[in-house]
């Protein structure tokens, strides 16, 4: 299959982890597969962060894959919206089988330049814009233009169920285009470099992602000041980056915690997990939780907000949903004390989400739409 993968941007962000993923493993089974996306300049990435996107990257490019960097691709809206489209228009004379775009934003302009191409269209959100990102009127006028585009799809896909009942209780997409693939994971190299991790500070809890508004991080500082008053010695560990880190820091400060939160800036999240009692997130919005699957792989139950993509990974069995508002909810939850064999539970869930679950799946797909086209 000749495949197109158009995403917003390429960073170590969930969506564009699992679109590189995608894009490598898929290449490696003997497809074409070229991969265009924006400058992303927005994300602000580290050299850690650039460095580990240049080896998956390299990766790529060595199995033939085709890199294509579409400059006026970016986050914001503007005059650069049309520049982008007609880019887009220009790459799409080619003869691809498979188009499939990733994210809101390359997700509308690539279905709207691929109407007429001959070649499928698949489109995963990889979450949605619907809850916690802008206000009502603009959130209703994004609906507005995914109830028109999901006409112009062939196959929506949805990282869980939670995030295509979402989208269909919002009459966006038919419940038979909708198909559900979760994120993969990349699960036996996370096993395999438990192995060799070194032992290290432990952490009560560590939380892994952007320091941006929409993970939520301030809600599990807050928490983590009650977590403090029953355990005053209790450590959390902030893995990340991000625009919120400087306000973040104000406020460990503010509720002293200095000594009890840490921030890891951008770093391999591997030894933190390997060495920590559970795993916390509480996100406003998330489109599966890729870092939830992660940090089941490395044995760890996880503690997590009830939203969206969260609570379909999460439950009783392998940690806890919480109401991520109620800071001594989610503290309680934290200091819990886990069952004797979590780490096999949480292995075991983790299998579910593995690269190459991922990687047939989207393979049935691709399959089953081409076989529907003739």
């Amino acid at each position: 299959m000749n495949i197109l993968h158009l995403i917003t941007r390429m960073d170590r962000g969930g969506s564009a982890v699992n679109t590189l993923l995608s894009a490598i493993e898929q290449q490696r089974a003997g497809n074409q597969v070229t991969l265009a996306y924006g400058l992303s300049l927005e994300s602000e990435m580290s050299a850690e962060e650039h460095a580990k996107v240049d080896v998956d990257m390299l990766t790529f490019q060595a199995l033939g894959g085709r890199i294509m960097v579409l400059k006026k691709m970016l986050r914001s809206l503007g005059w650069h919206d049309m520049q982008a489209y007609k880019a887009l228009k220009i790459l799409l004379k080619e003869p691809f089988d498979i188009i499939h775009t990733h994210t809101s934003k390359t997700g509308a302009l690539g279905r709207l330049a691929a109407i007429g191409h001959q070649g499928k269209v698949i489109h995963t959100p990889h979450g949605h814009i619907f809850h916690g990102y802008f206000g009502t009127l603009k959130t209703k006028l994004f609906i507005l233009i995914e109830h028109y585009l999901a006409k112009k799809t062939d196959v929506l896909l949805a990282l869980t169920r939670a995030e295509r009942d979402d989208h269909l209780a919002l009459r966006i997409g038919r419940e038979d285009q909708w198909q559900v693939i979760p994120s993969g994971v990349d699960i036996a190299s996370i096993r395999q470099g438990l192995k060799t991790c070194p032992k290290g500070e432990t952490w009560d809890a560590v939380s892994v992602g952007r320091l941006v508004p929409i993970k939520g991080m301030e809600r599990l500082i807050a928490a983590w000041a009650k977590v403090c008053e029953i355990q005053p010695k209790a450590r959390l560990a902030l893995v990340g980056d991000g625009e919120e880190r400087e306000k973040l820091e104000i406020l460990v400060k503010k509720l002293n915690l200095s000594e009890a939160v840490y921030f890891a800036g951008w770093a391999d999240p591997l030894p933190y997990l390997a060495n920590a009692r559970c795993f916390a997130l509480m996100s406003h919005n998330e489109g599966m939780g890729r870092v939830v699957v992660e940090a089941f792989a490395a044995g760890l139950p996880c503690v997590v907000s009830n939203v969206c993509g969260l609570r379909e990974l999460v439950d009783d069995e392998v940690g806890r949903v919480v109401n991520a508002d109620d800071s001594m909810e989610v503290a309680k939850a934290i200091i819990a004390m886990w069952k004797k064999n979590m780490t096999n539970e949480t292995w075991q869930r983790a299998q579910h989400y593995s690269l190459s679950a991922m990687i047939e799946g989207l393979e049935k797909v691709y399959q089953g739409a081409i076989v529907n086209q003739k």
